[in-house]
């Protein structure tokens, strides 16, 4: 397994002060009236297909004890609930956008994305982002053998797009409507989770 930390949401840099030298440069442009330059670059896509077997690429399906349904399975990876499963990616280029490509167990799903940045910027809001009210699910497997497969109206998959500022590293999550509670556990019924797919992520390079 990669040795690859979380991204981290929380600025490390800024020490006792309220806001560090970055996370002021806005305030400080706009009173100096610093002209800016327009940046220009290409995007470049990098793919990422279940099982996520990639050295750039940690997958941690979360909980094992007690066993909570997370698995790899013939529709992609499904993490734990937040945040215990969670697929994260570095890259040697600024990261710009991510899309991930799925389904959810119970629809509708929703996809988190936690941003380490380049910079830190944006001291109040924290680079966190969620898409949620995804539709399209997989089939139960109990279903499934019954004989109702992906005909159904409901079964499908679902993408999550995000625009990110410049960042090194990304940390994805996610998980569907249900709520599962300590009796769902027991019965097996802890289908809470999204299966994770495929993830495109956009890099920036210069031109």
């Amino acid at each position: 397994m990669p040795n690859i930390e979380r991204a981290m949401v929380r600025n490390p840099h800024r020490g006792e002060e309220e806001f560090s030298q970055e996370e002021r440069e806005v305030v400080r442009l706009a009173e100096e009236g610093t002209p800016q330059r327009v940046l220009e670059y290409t995007e470049v896509t990098r793919e990422y297909w279940a099982p996520f077997l990639y050295p750039n690429v940690l997958c941690e399906l979360g909980r094992t004890d007690p066993y909570v349904g997370a698995e790899f399975n013939e529709d992609g990876v499904e993490l734990d609930i937040p945040p215990f499963g969670a697929i994260t990616i570095e890259e040697e280029d600024p990261i710009v956008g991510v899309t991930v490509i799925g389904s959810a167990c119970v629809p509708p799903g929703y996809v988190l994305l936690h941003v380490e940045p380049l910079e830190w910027k944006y001291p109040r809001s924290g680079l966190k982002m969620k898409v949620d009210g995804l539709w399209g699910g997989h089939q139960r497997i109990e279903p499934w053998r019954a004989g109702i497969d992906e005909g159904w109206p409901t079964a499908g998959m679902s993408s999550a797009q995000f625009h990110t500022p410049p960042a090194k590293k990304v940390t994805i999550m996610g998980g569907s409507q249900m709520d599962i509670c300590e009796l769902d556990i027991r019965n097996m019924r802890h289908d809470a989770h999204y299966c994770f797919r495929i993830v495109r992520v956009k890099v920036r390079r210069s031109l």
